[in-house]
């Protein structure tokens, strides 16, 4: 079965994050390093207006291709789920703590699985100013709700592993992964982990 997460296109958007991140930093000490002194009052002007110009282009273009990879990202994650929510639906799951009294359990298995989804730049934008005025944070909503459809998920394809056609007494863990963005302790949502556990085992 094809992985919802970890997919070609999002390690491609990760790699090139880090690598687009690192030349734009790496540049213009490249530049005071390769070219001498001397040489940098003799290069014509308009050479140094296209380094300053190609370095503002990454400088902008780097938030802006975080923003749609992690759009992309997101989209493919939510059809991912979407079909490999469709291929577990012969497997019956609830959050009920007893059996129906007709049902005989066997190979019983307890799974616990977990995910973290990590928050992105547009989400971080919008939270900025949720936190000014308050109200429900949609986007978060909607990360949480991904992280927790991802670990169900990964509970309903470790049952099939194990043969069992059932997932009973399901529960959910929720955690907030922060970070320290600045030295006065103020924090920000850095993703979501969701651990889930369940009880699967084969009906007779």
């Amino acid at each position: 079965m094809q992985s919802t997460t970890n997919t070609p296109f999002e390690r491609f958007a990760f790699a090139a994050a880090i690598l687009l991140s690192l030349f734009a930093i790496l540049l213009p000490i490249l530049l005071m390093l390769c070219i001498p002194l001397e040489l940098m009052k003799v290069i014509d002007e308009r050479i140094g207006h296209i380094l300053v110009y190609a370095s503002m282009f990454i400088v902008f273009f780097i938030p802006i291709f975080c923003i749609v990879s992690a759009i992309k990202i997101e989209h493919d994650h939510i059809k991912a789920l979407d079909k490999a929510e469709a291929e577990f639906t012969d497997i019956v799951v609830s959050d009920m703590k007893t059996l129906p009294p007709n049902w005989k359990p066997v190979k019983t298995v307890f799974i616990v699985e977990n995910v973290v989804i990590a928050n992105d730049y547009l989400k971080t934008f919008f939270w900025f100013f949720r936190k000014i005025v308050g109200g429900e944070s949609k986007a978060f909503s909607k990360l949480i709700a991904r992280a927790r459809r991802e670990a169900t998920v990964r509970v309903l394809r470790k049952a099939r592993e194990c043969g069992a056609n059932a997932v009973w007494n399901i529960r959910y863990e929720t955690s907030v992964v922060q970070t320290n963005m600045s030295q006065d302790g103020t924090k920000s949502m850095a993703g979501a982990e969701v651990l889930a556990y369940a009880t699967a085992f084969t009906v007779q």
